[in-house]
């Protein structure tokens, strides 16, 4: 499998890494970023230990990645762009319970310029977020999904027993909301009539922590869990995921390939990252790759939105390293 594979630059983050997002705006594939999220526990305080976090900016050009920015922050759990916006928007969920937003500003090169912040959880941790034109879904450590338009909650309401480890829209219906907590359920929410769920699935037997909409594909979710399992479901039937593979970790993030949706790159956490061919769906969907050249737990990646199909970004958490692969397929 790792014949497919050529690493091709690797950055240390310093702070421990867990985010990675490519921008898909036309004219900005070239960028990308990277969040960090650091424990301080050293530093004494009353409230509990100190976090901190960085977010990275970087262009890839010659297949090298080339740092434009830092930025200090909260510690960081997940971040989105909106490829829906005229000017590539960037939205941070923090451990802060706050989310940032910011905008690319290109007047020499690309920089990220800080918007406004929003409180979405009141102690407790923005763990996901996931933006569909001028809406946001984040999910909590409370348990909770806020939904927010244009930057005002308009909807929270409690979800989970736990922690509400992600939360996504539907790409095929702007009405229908996913959720996955570590109370092992999975749930899928009509916006029309909450805080009631439509469905609550508990196909994983553990915490489900990732999902990803196929947006080539309609009627076509994966979702991926801490019990090792990456599942993709047929939205129109939901009594049992059509496809399960097992890829040897917890599957702490799900990205459909750009352009055409036929393959799906797993974050395995303890077991690298995993390349899955989708264009027909089995029993067992084939693992076409694994990328193991990180020696820690297995958290952000992306797949470029550019021209050269199979260009990932990838991060770590405990080694704080950022890699850059090329996957042919």
């Amino acid at each position: 499998m790792d014949t497919h594979i050529t690493t091709l630059d690797q950055f240390d983050t310093e702070y421990t890494a867990d985010s990675v997002e490519w921008c898909p705006n036309p004219g900005y594939t070239s960028l990308l970023v990277c969040g960090t999220y650091q424990l301080n526990s050293h530093i004494p305080d009353s409230s509990g230990p100190q976090k901190k976090g960085r977010v990275y900016l970087f262009q890839v050009s010659e297949k090298k990645l080339h740092l434009l920015q830092t930025i200090e922050c909260a510690a960081v759990l997940d971040q989105k762009w909106n490829e829906k916006s005229d000017v590539p928007t960037l939205t941070v969920a923090l451990e802060s319970g706050f989310i940032s937003i910011y905008t690319i500003d290109n007047d020499k090169e690309p920089l990220l310029v800080w918007k406004e912040d929003v409180q979405v959880a009141t102690n407790g941790l923005a763990l996901s977020i996931d933006l569909l034109a001028s809406r946001t879904l984040v999910s909590d450590s409370l348990g909770k999904i806020s939904l927010l338009d244009n930057g005002t909650v308009t909807e929270n309401w409690k979800a989970h027993d736990f922690e509400a480890w992600i939360t996504v829209f539907d790409k095929w219906d702007e009405t229908r909301v996913w959720s996955g907590g570590d109370d092992t359920k999975l749930k899928v929410w009509d916006l029309r009539c909450l805080p009631s769920a439509a469905l609550t699935s508990r196909k994983h037997s553990m915490g489900v922590c990732s999902f990803h909409s196929n947006p080539y594909k309609e009627h076509v979710m994966a979702s991926g869990s801490y019990d090792e399992h990456v599942f993709i479901w047929d939205t129109r039937q939901m009594k049992s995921p059509i496809t399960d593979t097992h890829i040897g970790g917890g599957v702490w993030r799900l990205k459909w390939s750009p352009h055409n949706g036929d393959f799906l790159l797993a974050a395995g956490m303890h077991n690298g990252f995993s390349v899955l061919d989708c264009k027909v769906y089995s029993q067992n969907q084939p693992i076409i790759a694994q990328y193991t050249e990180h020696k820690s737990l297995a958290y952000g990646s992306d797949w470029s939105h550019g021209e050269e199909l199979g260009l990932i970004a990838s991060c770590s958490f405990y080694d704080h390293l950022l890699h850059l692969w090329k996957l042919s397929i």
